[in-house]
């Protein structure tokens, strides 16, 4: 992991230019959303609409039971939204020319070893 103003990153040089890469196109992620948080869709034609948040049987649990799932449902939903936000702030951040500056001395001394 790569230091950046005194923090330590997350995520490498390589793998933000990946998500530069990749995730710039807001299509991607509302696609990514799409996978992970099937949203009901009433344009949909009968019998092709699958809510994976349904499919869960709740006839045989407590009402206590049934609060922790809904919880724990909520939860990851708040996950992803927050992780695929994320990724959108990180692949439209801009790299300051600071940055870039730093990024190419220790490129030019990697390449020199």
């Amino acid at each position: 992991m790569e230091k950046q103003t005194g923090h330590q990153m997350r995520f490498s040089e390589q793998e933000l230019s990946i998500i530069r890469n990749t995730f710039k196109n807001d299509e991607i992620l509302k696609l990514l959303r799409k996978v992970f948080l099937p949203e009901l869709d009433p344009t949909l034609p009968l019998g092709q609409m699958i809510d994976l948040w349904m499919t869960i049987d709740l006839k045989d649990r407590t009402p206590e039971e049934n609060m922790v799932n809904l919880i724990a449902r909520n939860t990851l939903i708040m996950h992803i939204e927050q992780q695929l936000m994320q990724l959108k702030i990180l692949a439209n951040q801009e790299e300051t020319p600071k940055d870039k500056a730093e990024k190419i001395l220790k490129d030019s001394k990697d390449s020199s070893k």
